[in-house]
Order: structure tokens, then sequence, then C-alpha cells
């Protein structure tokens, strides 16, 4: 995995949305997937000035996100498919049945697990995700894949580290009961023929400096699977160097 720090996080989404819309150029059924939440903030506010001043189209592109709270869908606010819909997707040109969002309220999740899968198959040229954005948690998880997760994991259900659940209610303006998710897996990470994790601001500083010093892949910090991934790099801001 390479690592890069960036003297601001503007400058760290600045430098992903431009490798997303290189990607964009050389392969326009680009199949892109990118973490819910505020570290995407800054790539989704790029990305969009980039459609809005016709530097870039997601016309023939597809969208999968990575994970979804259980018993929430788009339709719930606050949820992680609202977040990419508000901040992303509603302001871009993704065509409708180009994204993928989960539904945690599913009757069935195993089928909807197995229907995520199919939707990256069926729409990407190369059967992957193409270039994945990821954040890393408080605790070491990437997106819902919490500490102790299976590393050759495919999309599943989950418990929430407590951790989770503790910080994961910063996203809701009233509350919300956080019991599960449902997620893709780290093998399905593995998959991605780009990847990206990003780490911005003071308060990541601490597990910034445990991925960085993790002498090998670990289960109980899942951000170090990222040490074996084929095309892996790490991004972070000054900020979230300050341990180093």
């Amino acid at each position: 995995m390479n690592k890069t720090m960036f003297p601001s996080y503007d400058a760290m989404c600045q430098q992903t949305a431009l490798e997303i819309q290189k990607e964009l150029s050389k392969n326009p059924r680009l199949m892109l997937c990118i973490a819910a939440g505020n570290t995407s903030l800054g790539i989704f506010q790029a990305l969009i000035e980039a459609y809005l001043n016709g530097s870039v189209s997601f016309r023939q592109a597809s969208f999968v996100a990575m994970d979804e709270w259980l018993d929430m869908n788009e339709k719930t606010p606050d949820s992680c498919g609202n977040f990419l819909v508000e901040h992303f997707l509603k302001h871009v040109d993704f065509p409708s049945e180009h994204i993928r969002l989960w539904d945690g309220c599913s009757q069935d999740p195993q089928q909807e697990c197995r229907d995520v899968e199919a939707f990256i198959r069926n729409n990407s040229a190369h059967g992957v995700i193409d270039y994945l954005v990821l954040g890393m948690g408080m605790n070491g998880h990437l997106a819902l894949n919490e500490p102790g997760c299976d590393f050759r994991g495919r999309a599943h259900v989950c418990d929430l580290d407590p951790v989770t659940q503790r910080v994961g209610q910063k996203y809701f303006r009233e509350g919300a009961s956080l019991s599960g998710g449902i997620t893709l897996g780290i093998g399905n990470f593995r998959d991605a023929r780009r990847t990206v994790l990003l780490a911005n601001g003071s308060h990541k500083a601490a597990v910034v400096k445990k991925l960085l010093e993790a002498p090998a892949a670990t289960a109980g910090f899942p951000a170090t699977a990222l040490w074996e991934f084929d095309d892996a790099s790490f991004y972070y801001d000054k900020e979230a160097a300050a341990l180093l």
C-alpha cells in the first residue's frame, strides 16, 4: 500500500477526484464505490463541480454503495443511502438504473447481498469495482467490516462494534438505534482494481498511527487488510498525521 500525506483535506480530496476523472476518461463504464461519510464530502464536491463545468460525465458509469444500517434505506433520513443521494448522486448524471444502494429494510437480507454483488458483476466492464474510496472508522473498520471480520468475506449482514454504534450517532439529527448493518466485505474490496483509503483531521491521528505502525494485516484492525491489496493507496492530511 502506497502512503501519501497531503498538506490539507482539500488537497487530498482534489487529488482523489482528479484520479476518478482520469479513470472515467479511460473507462466511461467505470464502477465507482465511495464511502458514505464526512470524509467523502470534499470528493463529492469536487466531482459535482467537475460535472457542472462539463469536465466529467457519469452517464455511462455506475455507482454501488458499500453499506447501510439495518432497518434503513435511502428513504430513511440520515441513512448511508440518503447521505449519498443528498451529497452526491442527485447532483450528477448517473442514470437511475446505474445506481445500486442498499435496502437495509429488506425482508431477505441475504438475497439483498447477492443482488448487490450481481449488480457489480453485471454493470462493471471488469465485473468488479473499478475505483473504491474507503474511509476508516475509529476502530479501524472499513465500511461495516468490524474488528474481527473475515478478510475473505463477501457481502454480508453484520453486528456492530460498540465504537461504531457510538460514533455512528453523529450522522443522525435525532439519534438512531444502530444494532446491525449490511455491507460489502473485505473480499469485495480486495477485488477492486484501484483502492484509496482516506483519513483526515486530528481526531483520526491515533488510528492513522495505529495503521501505519501495524507490522502486518490483522482482523482486529480491519484497515490493515489494505497492506495485502494489489493497487491501494492511503491518503491522509497533515492533521491526521499529528502523532507520526
